[in-house]
This record gives C-alpha cells, structure tokens and sequence, in this order.
C-alpha cells in the first residue's frame, strides 16, 4: 500500500466581532438621522419630524436598549407609562405609530445589516393585545359648539373691556383673533401664521384670506388654500388694520397679528389668552369654550344656513369630507326646517309639472 494521504481539519469557523456599547450608538444615530432623512423625502414637515424624533428617543430612554434589543415587554411597560402620566388616547396612539412607522423602515432597508452585525432580525413590538387602533372618541367626546348666548355674552364682554382697559391694543388684537375664529371656521396655526398680505380685499366679493399654513394630512407639508371673507370679516380686518394693529408696529407688513414685543403672536399665548378673558369675566369651567369649539361653530351655522358638506370641507380645510361631517351640530329646529324646504321644493315641482300638462 502506497503512503496515506495527511488529513488535516481546517476549521471553517470564523471570530465573531461585537461591535462596542459606543459603535452601537453611534450606528443607532446614524440610522435615526437616514430614518429622518427620509421622512423628508416623503414631504413631512420639519415639526412632524421633530416629534417624531422626541417620541423615538424617550422610547429608547425608558427602555434603556438600542432599538434592535428591545422586546414587546419593554413596549408594553413604555405605553403603561404613558397611561400613567394622563396623556390623551390619541396621544398615546402617535407615539406607537411612530415607533411602528421607524421599526418597518428598519425591515425594510436596514434589516440585513443589523442581523449582519447583531445576528438578531428587527423586532415586531405591535399586536392585537398592545396596539391602539384609531377610535372615534380621541379628543375626548363629541366637540359641542359654545351655544350662541353664551358667544354674545362674551363678545360683549370684550367690547367692554375694550372701552376701559389700560392695554387697550392687546384687548381689541385678540377680539379680532378671537372673532375670526368664530366668523372663519380657520384654525388658530393657520391664523397666527397669516402675514398682513394674505389679507387680499381685492379678490372676490369682499375679499379673501389666503391660509399659506393649512393643515396637511398625515404629516405632510402645510396645505394652501382660499378662504373667503364673510360675515363681514372684511369690515372687521380692515378695522384691525387701520385702527389696531399700527399700535404694535408702524411696518405695513409682516405677520398680521403681533405681540406687546413686536414679534408674531404664539398660537399657544393666544388659546391662553381666550380662556384668560372668559375666567375673568366670570365664566365656569363648564362654559369655558376653546378655539376649536368656535371652529366648530362656524361650521354649524354653516351647516343651518344650508351650505353643503363639500363646501364647508373645503373651508375648514378637510381632507375628508367625513370628518367635516362631525363638526356641524345643527339644532333639531334645523333638521325640522330642511324636512320643510324639501316638502315645499317638491310641492313647487309638482304644481309646475301639472301647470304644463293643463
């Protein structure tokens, strides 16, 4: 027998590298700044990415592990967390969103290259047990409008206030705000951020207002769009303008509404301002109305004077018309009236038709 052959086993096992506590952050950073990356791609605003960064952030605070080793128990113990501190159900809701929406960017573009480096696949944090789906009573109720005694009441106030106070520019700027919150149906953002060239009184009838930063829809950039000036609105910002607002500054231009300092007006010092007036003339917590229940007024008296849902979508700046759908809350004297209207409508038709067969 000739020589045997020398065997030798040569192992096919290769040295496994961990990357350091410092490379991992530093890798988790970088994917959160390609994650933001492309949530401009998409058109997101600046804002929206930002909060969606601070929620991402004190997720992984709390959980105290980068985003690849957390578990759904650490999820689970975040949102009670959340529960804990009172926050809103729809608030609680945009957080997992976020969380979700980053961890399926994960799987989709990172997923190989986190299981190259950690050997471990992108965790699934969501299911039937913890997710909080959409629901209709996130703002807590029905949204009831303030009823219109109770509106004149305060805009009467205000008118009186305006006679005997020692700031009386701060006084009659915020009965404007306040009014065109009513009388406009816009959203408080979408007033602070008009500048004095939005107001356009040579367009239309009496005028328009051109919304520069209209809500978009799922965080998508701000929604322009044109907004009529009823119910005498121009009177009233032509009044501003003339009488009100040289008392802030002696520039023809810039933001429209201003505070004491000369800067545009926080929406935030606004919506304190309304409720400052209303406790200081008296009214209880329960009477107390917000800037979103005067959006919804216009909106139901709108609706009572016979404006359709498509129109008032368009106004109130909706991208559904189902949601323009629950901030009218016509009266029943209302539905009584329409009920008439169609009666004598079809009455009218009937009469004509058997005129032209005589």
């Amino acid at each position: 027998m000739g020589k045997q052959p020398f065997l030798s086993v040569i192992s096919n096992k290769q040295e496994i590298y961990y990357p350091t506590y410092e490379e991992s952050r530093e890798y988790q950073a970088k994917l959160m700044g390609l994650w933001e990356q492309q949530q401009r791609v998409l058109g997101y605003t600046e804002h929206t990415i930002a909060l969606g960064t601070k929620c991402l952030k004190e997720f992984l605070d709390v959980s105290n592990k980068f985003i690849w080793e957390v578990t759904m128990s650490d999820a689970d113990k975040f949102y009670l967390g959340l529960v804990g501190r009172g926050l809103a159900y729809s608030t609680r809701r945009k957080y997992q969103s976020t969380i979700s929406t980053f961890l399926e960017y994960l799987k989709t573009r990172h997923g190989h290259e986190i299981w190259e480096r950690y050997k471990v696949q992108v965790p699934n944090l969501l299911d039937k047990f913890n997710r909080y789906y959409h629901r209709k009573d996130d703002h807590n109720g029905q949204v009831i409008p303030p009823k219109p005694e109770l509106l004149a009441r305060f805009w009467n106030g205000m008118k009186e206030e305006m006679k005997t106070a020692r700031k009386y520019s701060t006084v009659a700027r915020d009965y404007t705000l306040f009014r065109m919150l009513e009388l406009t149906g816009l959203r408080t953002h979408e007033i602070i951020m008009m500048d004095v060239k939005d107001c356009r009184f040579d367009l239309g009838e009496k005028g328009k207002m051109h919304v520069r930063f209209g809500k978009g829809s799922k965080g998508s950039g701000y929604k322009r769009r044109w907004v009529p000036m009823l119910d005498d609105v121009d009177i009233l910002l032509r009044w501003y303008l003339e009488r009100v607002r040289p008392l802030f500054t002696t520039e023809t231009v810039g933001p429209l509404f201003l505070s004491e300092g000369g800067l545009r007006l926080n929406k935030h010092t606004a919506r304190k301002n309304l409720a400052r007036r209303q406790e200081k003339m008296g009214f209880t917590k329960e009477e107390i109305f917000s800037p979103h229940q005067l959006r919804h007024s216009f909106a139901t008296r709108q609706t009572e004077l016979g404006v359709d849902l498509l129109t008032l979508k368009e106004l109130l700046g909706h991208a559904d018309v189902a949601t323009t759908f629950n901030y009218s809350n016509p009266g029943s004297d209302h539905l009584e009236k329409r009920v008439r209207m169609a009666q004598e409508k079809w009455q009218n038709q009937l009469l004509n038709f058997n005129k032209k067969g005589e």
